[in-house]
C-alpha cells in the first residue's frame, strides 16, 4: 500500500483498519454530506447511539439540528471516557443497544469502532 519498509507500524493500522472493516457488525458509508444528504434525526432513528468521530483535541460543532441530543458523544469525550481520563467519569454513553453511527474516519474512528466491538469481558480487564 504505499508504505515504506521501515515503517512495519504503518503496516499494522492498515490491517487494524482491514480487520474492523471486515467484521459483519460493521457497515461503511463513505461520501455522504451529514446535514444534507442525511440528518442526525435520522441516524438517531436507525441507531442507539452516535459518535463524532472527526479528529480534534478541541470538541468542534458540527452545526447540525439535533447535535446536542442525549448520547452524541465527540469522540474525545468518549475515548477519555474509556480510558478512564480523570474529568470523564460524569459521562453516561448509553450502551445497552446493539447499534451505533461513527461519523468522522482515520484512527480514531477506528480504535472507537473496534473498542465498541470488543467483548464487554475484554474490556473489563484492561
Amino acid at each position: 500500500f504505499g508504505v515504506a519498509p521501515d515503517h512495519p507500524e504503518v503496516k499494522n493500522v492498515i490491517n487494524t483498519f482491514t480487520k474492523t472493516a471486515e467484521n459483519p457488525n460493521v457497515r461503511f458509508l463513505g461520501n455522504v454530506n451529514l446535514g444534507k444528504d442525511l440528518s442526525l434525526q435520522e441516524i438517531r432513528v436507525k441507531y442507539h447511539a452516535v459518535l463524532l468521530t472527526y479528529g480534534a483535541d478541541q470538541d468542534s460543532r458540527l452545526n447540525i439540528p439535533n447535535e446536542d441530543q442525549e448520547n452524541v458523544i465527540s469522540a474525545r469525550k468518549f475515548v477519555a471516557w474509556y480510558n478512564g481520563l480523570p474529568g470523564s467519569e460524569n459521562l453516561q454513553p448509553k450502551l445497552t443497544g446493539d447499534t451505533v453511527t461513527i461519523i468522522g474516519q482515520g484512527n480514531v474512528a477506528i480504535d472507537v469502532a473496534r473498542i465498541l466491538l470488543s467483548p464487554v469481558d475484554l474490556l473489563k480487564v484492561s
